[in-house]
Parts: structure tokens; C-alpha cells; sequence
């Protein structure tokens, strides 16, 4: 085997070896995020509080269009803030419809 093939082989592994360890990182299941870990990589200030900015912060185009109205619903108290009770309990109702 050549040198070059060899080393082209051995990227592929480390790859392969990459891919399976953010799988299992996560459990391998597609489903919806941990409320705890999307809070605490959203609150960019850790104040305990989500922005609109940075509850916006990260999104594509089509979460981006609906993102003001979730970001209403969600802030239960209508304080301009979404506090990770009200995170948890919108995406608990979320999973209900």
C-alpha cells in the first residue's frame, strides 16, 4: 500500500472514530434538546435570564421567522426574559401538541 493511500486511510478512520464518539456523546438519538444544556448555551451572560437576541442567537432562517412569537409564548410572565422554568415548561407544552 502506498504512503499516501495509507495516510488517506488512516484519516478516514479517525473520522469514522470522530463521528461515532459525537454519537454516543449524545446518546445517538435525534429527539428534542435537554432544556438545561440549551439554556445554559443560550444565556450568554448567565444571568439566569434569555434575551430575544440571544434566544434568536445560533438560528437559521425558518427558526429565525418564527422566533419573536416562540420567544413570547415562552416568557410566561411577559417580563422580556426567558427564565429556564419557562424554557421547560414551553417545551414540555410543545411536546404535547
Amino acid at each position: 500500500m502506498s504512503r499516501s493511500r495509507g495516510a488517506s486511510l488512516l484519516a478516514v478512520c479517525f473520522a469514522l472514530i470522530a463521528s461515532a464518539a459525537v454519537s454516543a456523546s449524545d446518546g445517538g438519538r435525534k429527539g428534542p434538546p435537554d432544556p438545561e444544556k440549551l439554556f445554559a448555551r443560550k444565556d450568554a451572560d448567565k444571568n439566569g435570564r434569555l434575551t430575544l437576541d440571544e434566544f434568536k442567537a445560533g438560528m437559521k432562517d425558518e427558526a429565525l421567522g418564527k422566533a419573536e412569537t416562540r420567544f413570547r409564548k415562552l416568557d410566561g410572565n411577559g417580563d422580556g426574559g426567558v427564565t429556564i422554568e419557562e424554557l421547560k415548561s414551553g417545551m414540555k407544552q410543545r411536546r404535547k401538541s
